[in-house]
């Protein structure tokens, strides 16, 4: 059932001064912050926080609260062995097929042997509602907003001479929801508070804690599969615990057997606290799984004695030492005061700067909130979700999306958010040894295009156009090494390497000639593109796709580096160097001038469906840059102008995230700034999250923060980029705290479009090269050093 079912019965229906200066945070106080002056009306108009592993998405109505919660581990299913031992044996014919331009057939042999299981769901935890038995209609004064630079919600309103005021928010330091109500009057605070879930669950009471207990099916189908009961197996299955307690109040607290209840009070701090029995991707949750019991028992525990004032001030500090990083101001109007329902709805595009600075601090708080130490990564949906069938079960999608989720991270000055998806590499390569050697006979480890909670990486089921993706291992070690080249820390690259080799001795083995001496992926799929092949036919199987020798020349450049800068073993490294030399390189088409998607000059049977993935080395990687390889970079740019990517799907998801990157890349400002004026206008719900075909995709939202990033500052191809792409609609602003690869922090300030000062500070010693516009100024710099240029340099 859609949450917003569950809830509609309870609805009623200039310039800078001195550019010079360091930032105040006065100037740009309404880039941190977004209101509304309604309540939501249904879940995409709710406003999402996050600790990390518990998201909950606040509805802020008069009458009754609504916080729906989720917990980043609370999943279907559990630990299954998908492996088909032996299924190798069909490659050759396949491989064969390929080559004598038998696609089709090798299509209907892919699909008949070579995929496998679809992947489980992210599910909903619990709904805690609070019924406050208040008229909707008598309220005035109504404010809903977040506050970017606290991560804290706060909702106020007037009802009878009474100034009520909520305040919620995730701690990570407390691993808890937080929840403080007020009330200016004595007395004037009454509530009756529920737990629910869409799973089974039952509620009881005890020590004036309400408790929820439930357990998540065994399996649920994909939402593309149509509409599925969920199906439960007695003794399999996670379970789950919640509490929700109150932890100060001057009110009477009272608890029965499904409620809990406060009367004649003026303020109450209500907490609420939950776990699950997941106990690591391999371990069943049911038979082996932790105590969620005792996990919730601790966490409450770990909350008595604690004011309100403590909690939040710990939460405060805790996450302002990420978010604090980043300091971005482009500019202010008059719809800076707009509430942002209104701002997303008139929004024009030669208005409100300062929503796209807005725009990337919200991402930055998206990642903060769904990525931190110990958790589960950022999903498709970050960590939020409200339906039992959410949208691509809500999984790791790795031809792409979880990809750029991670996009502005280190960019963003948040490496340590990092760290989620890096765990999930390592995690994934258990069962990616297996897959490589049953699905192709090879060494080392790799993943196709779908990770879930359970780490399986054999193709799933419905068709080989997407399922048989070679690469989606590969391109997750391109993570690895941005990490590195942002921290440069030896001592985490030490750790990941056996990861980046074997992932390395994968194609070492895997990859086949192509008949001109080249080695090629086959069987291979051009990011679920079909092409017309010879015959005239729409298919899509090929060996080859550029996009996939893209990912594997990035890995293998990688992996060779790292042995260098590690000191390893030089003779392991020769079979990878013998690889590396022989792969099928970029192609530009003598007929059109584009760069080739595939290895063969084919046509794209649907070109302007927003899915140019050969983009991949402008955007992902540093094979195609501006000034390194101009030539690949105007075919790539040709193959963008014609394909239009950012005309297709409303820019909402991955496409749009391309496309304003490719743009970014290739120093264009204005159109870096077309594509995110069409984000703004089409693809956004009234609270910001991005949306796509219906549903909440969070890669839309980070991969148009990365965009903002990128169009003030660079840093691959081995040089700092200054103002790259800045579009003219920002023709004063500054931005403090990105990164840069190299270990580098910089500062950039502009006016009337022309950078008046920049200040790199950097961690190590070594040489850096500064572009600004046209020119480079190298310089050689200590470690903890800073530094500062202005336009006077590069004159």
């Amino acid at each position: 059932m859609l949450r917003s079912l569950l809830f509609l019965p309870f609805l009623c229906c200039s310039l800078l001064k001195n550019i010079a200066k360091p930032p105040n945070q006065s100037h740009h106080k309404n880039t941190l912050n977004y209101y509304f002056n309604t309540p939501a009306s249904n879940w995409n108009e709710a406003i999402p926080i996050g600790n990390g592993r518990m998201g909950s998405m606040i509805f802020g109505t008069v009458n009754q609260e609504l916080i729906q919660t989720n917990d980043d581990t609370f999943w279907s299913g559990e630990p299954r062995n998908l492996q088909k031992p032996g299924t190798y044996q069909y490659l050759e014919e396949i491989r064969k097929q390929i080559k004598h331009g038998n696609t089709s057939e090798a299509q209907k042999l892919i699909n008949s042997h070579m995929l496998g299981a679809w992947n489980q769901s992210y599910m909903p935890l619990a709904d805690i509602l609070l019924r406050m038995n208040q008229d909707e209609t008598q309220a005035t004064a109504y404010k809903r907003s977040l506050d970017l630079s606290t991560g804290i919600v706060t909702i106020a309103y007037k009802q009878k001479e009474v100034n009520y005021k909520r305040e919620i928010f995730a701690s990570f330091p407390q691993q808890a929801i937080i929840i403080r109500l007020t009330a200016d009057k004595k007395k004037a605070l009454n509530l009756i508070a529920s737990l629910q879930s869409l799973v089974k669950y039952q509620t009881h009471s005890a020590n004036q804690q309400l408790i929820i207990n439930g357990q998540a099916p065994i399996h649920i189908e994909p939402n593309y599969q149509g509409i599925h009961p969920p199906i439960y197996q007695d003794g399999h299955g996670m379970r789950f615990e919640g509490r929700l307690f109150i932890t100060e109040t001057d009110g009477q607290i009272l608890a029965d057997s499904n409620q809990l209840k406060l009367q004649n009070a003026s303020f109450a701090t209500l907490v609420f606290v939950d776990a699950t029995s997941y106990n690591g991707f391999d371990k069943d949750p049911f038979s082996a799984g932790k105590d969620e019991k005792k996990q919730c028992e601790a966490y409450s525990k770990g909350l008595l004695g604690k004011s309100y004032q403590a909690i939040r001030q710990a939460h405060i500090k805790d996450y302002q030492a990420l978010f604090g990083r980043v300091n971005l101001h482009l500019g202010t109007s008059t719809e800076d005061n707009f509430p942002l329902d209104q701002r997303i709805k008139n929004y024009n595009k030669d208005k409100d700067p300062a929503l796209t600075a807005l725009y990337f601090q919200f991402g930055r708080y998206l990642l903060i909130s769904s990525s931190r130490k110990g958790s589960q990564p950022a999903n498709l949906q970050g960590i939020w979700s409200n339906l039992l069938q959410p949208a691509w079960s809500a999984n790791w999608t790795i031809n792409c999306n979880a990809q750029i989720n991670y996009w502005p991270v280190e960019l963003a000055n948040l490496s340590e958010c990092h760290l989620p998806l890096l765990n999930l590499i390592r995690e994934t390569t258990v069962d990616g040894q297996k897959t490589a050697k049953n699905l192709y006979n090879s060494r080392g480890w790799m993943a196709h295009h779908n990770i879930d909670l359970w780490r399986t990486t054999w193709p799933v089921g419905g068709n080989g156009l997407w399922a048989i993706y070679q690469v989606g291992g590969a391109w997750l070690c391109q993570h690895i090494w941005e990490h590195y080249l942002f921290t440069q820390d030896k001592q985490f690259l030490a750790e990941y390497f056996p990861i980046l080799y074997e992932a390395s001795l994968f194609y070492v083995d895997n990859l086949q000639e192509d008949g001109q001496g080249y080695l090629v992926t086959n069987p291979s799929e051009s990011f679920e593109n079909h092409y017309f092949n010879a015959k005239k036919e729409k298919v899509w199987a090929c060996e080859g796709a550029v996009q996939d020798m893209q990912i594997i020349r990035s890995l293998l450049k990688n992996t060779l580096q790292a042995f260098d800068i590690l000191g390893k073993d030089q003779t392991q490294k020769q079979e990878i160097a013998r690889v590396l030399a022989r792969l099928a390189p970029m192609k530009i088409s003598p007929r059109t001038g584009q760069l080739q998607e595939w290895n063969d000059d084919w046509d794209a049977a649907e070109p302007f469906n927003g899915q140019v993935p050969h983009g991949w080395g402008l955007v992902a990687s540093d094979l195609i840059t501006l000034h390194q390889t101009p030539d690949l970079a105007k075919a790539i740019r040709q193959t963008i102008t014609y394909r239009k990517p950012a005309y297709a799907m409303n820019t909402g998801s991955w496409s749009g995230a391309f496309a304003a990157n490719f743009w970014a890349r290739l120093a264009e400002g204005d159109s870096v700034q077309m594509v995110l004026d069409r984000h703004f206008s089409k693809a956004l719900y009234t609270n910001l999250t991005c949306q796509f075909t219906g549903f909440w995709q969070i890669d839309g939202n980070l991969g148009m923060t990365a965009a903002i990033g990128e169009m003030l500052m660079q840093s691959q191809g081995g040089e700092i980029a200054l103002l790259p792409a800045l579009p003219s609609k920002y023709p004063t602003g500054y931005v403090t705290g990105l990164k840069a690869r190299g270990g580098y922090t910089v500062d950039v300030f502009w006016e009337n479009t022309k950078l008046t000062k920049v200040v790199i500070k950097s961690r190590l010693a070594g040489k850096v090269s500064i572009r600004y516009k046209d020119k480079v100024k190298q310089l050689t710099v200590k470690p903890l050093s800073s530094f500062t240029l202005t336009d006077a340099d590069f004159l």
